[in-house]
Order: structure tokens, then sequence, then C-alpha cells
């Protein structure tokens, strides 16, 4: 028997891993409850990043972050002595 990492049902999950891999893993989710439970808890997770909305940051924010980073700069450059 070998084993399945965490690693291996997260390719599985996302159909990524080798045809032998994939039906290993097929094979032993069938016969194996606490692989069936980690396995679980993995496509649970899955589910949820997939109902996640990604959005944009306000552009008043992305502003203010340049604006400091270019003043942050200014302040690092005036203090320097030649």
């Amino acid at each position: 028997m070998i084993n399945i990492t965490q690693d291996d049902l997260l390719q599985f999950l996302y159909r990524e891993g080798s045809p032998d891999k994939t039906n290993y893993i097929q094979s032993q989710l069938e016969i194996d409850l606490e692989l069936q439970e980690r396995f679980n808890l993995l496509k649970s997770g899955k589910r949820k990043l997939d109902t996640i909305k990604l959005i944009s940051p306000d552009n008043r924010s992305v502003d203010n972050i340049f604006n400091y980073s270019k003043h942050g700069v200014i302040a690092e450059i005036e203090n320097i002595h030649f």
C-alpha cells in the first residue's frame, strides 16, 4: 500500500495526477474511510474557495499607497549625506 499524501489528494481533486496515481487514489477512496474524510475536507475547502469573489482595491487606496511610497523614498534620499 502506497501512502497517499495531502498533495496527492490535491492533485487528484484538481485532476492533475497521472492516470495510474488517479486510479490508485480512486480505488483507495472506495475502501478507506479516513482517506475519504481527508478528501472530503479538501473538497469542502475547494468549494468555499470557488465562491470567493475577488475585487480590485479602490483607486484612492492605490493612490495613497503610491504617494506614501514616493514620500518615503524622497525622505530616505534627503537623509543621505554625501
